[in-house]
């Protein structure tokens, strides 16, 4: 872990745009290296709006080959609608296997029970399914993700001749508008960081047309991945970074590397006034 007295994100005032229940190993990482976390909400994760296609899914699995997971919130929901099943239902997760996208949800997939086969070795939902390529042939893959989610990963799987079954798991909402004083702290913070397109898009809705681009012009913008960026990029936010993997390791690498080199910058530019 990092050193809070060496730590180059000692002090540093870091939005988090995700919810406490999703955040909680990254603030404490953040604690640890002397930052100050502030939470800021962007987005909602809430169950679909209706259950039945996803448990029916569930209540058979053993017919799937695969089920791929592009998120935490996937595995998490999966698993708590098969505590809802029956016993037999949760043992069948053992009867497929499973390929994931990011170290982090192939830890949780692992830990729920799930056989992890593979997990994509860039933290996009397509390249999972370019590496995975002809092994898909004729198999039945199980998706279960959010409702916003990319559809270039189907249009990948079913050019390996995989036969796809896409569930909605949960559901991608923007939250409310935030009141002034939370608005001002993540406006007065160092960074900003977003872990998926649906919080980028969410920023303005919560902080106010504009306040996106405006954060950029002095403040460091952080993405958990290339999808994330890609996202940040084309909302004109050309100066953004982006972690190598959406790990709370990477993301604390990137973050301090990031504020390392505005502080180099700084100090050349004072060096040569």
């Amino acid at each position: 872990m990092i050193d809070p007295g060496k730590s180059v994100l000692a002090g540093k005032r870091i939005v988090v745009t995700r919810a406490a229940a999703q955040a909680i190993d990254l603030l404490k990482a953040l604690q640890h290296a002397g930052a100050i976390p502030i939470l800021l909400p962007v987005i909602q994760i809430l169950p679909p709006e209706d259950f039945a296609p996803l448990d029916s899914a569930l209540g058979r699995l053993n017919e799937f080959d695969w089920v791929l997971f592009t998120s935490q919130n996937a595995v998490r929901i999966v698993c708590e609608r098969l505590e809802l099943s029956p016993p037999q239902t949760k043992s069948n997760i053992q009867t497929l296997f499973a390929g994931a996208v990011g170290e982090a949800t192939a830890t949780e997939a692992a830990a729920a029970g799930f056989r992890v086969a593979h997990t994509a070795s860039r933290p996009l939902g397509a390249a999972l399914a370019e590496e995975l390529g002809t092994c898909l042939d004729g198999k039945k893959v199980f998706l279960p993700r959010s409702d916003r989610a990319n559809p270039e990963m189907i249009v990948a799987l079913e050019k390996f001749g995989a036969h796809v079954t896409e569930v909605v798991a949960y559901r991608t909402l923007t939250a409310a508008a935030q009141d002034r004083d939370i608005v001002s702290k993540a406006m007065n913070a160092d960074a900003v960081l977003f872990f998926s397109p649906s919080a980028v898009e969410g920023f303005d809705s919560v902080c106010g047309e504009g306040r996106l681009a405006e954060f950029s012009e002095k403040g460091i913008v952080l993405a958990s991945g290339a999808v994330t960026l890609a996202a940040l990029q084309a909302k004109g936010i050309v100066n953004a970074g982006a972690a190598k993997e959406p790990s709370v390791a990477r993301i604390i690498e990137a973050l301090a590397n990031l504020i390392a080199a505005r502080q180099r910058q700084c100090s050349s530019r004072a060096g040569t006034q």
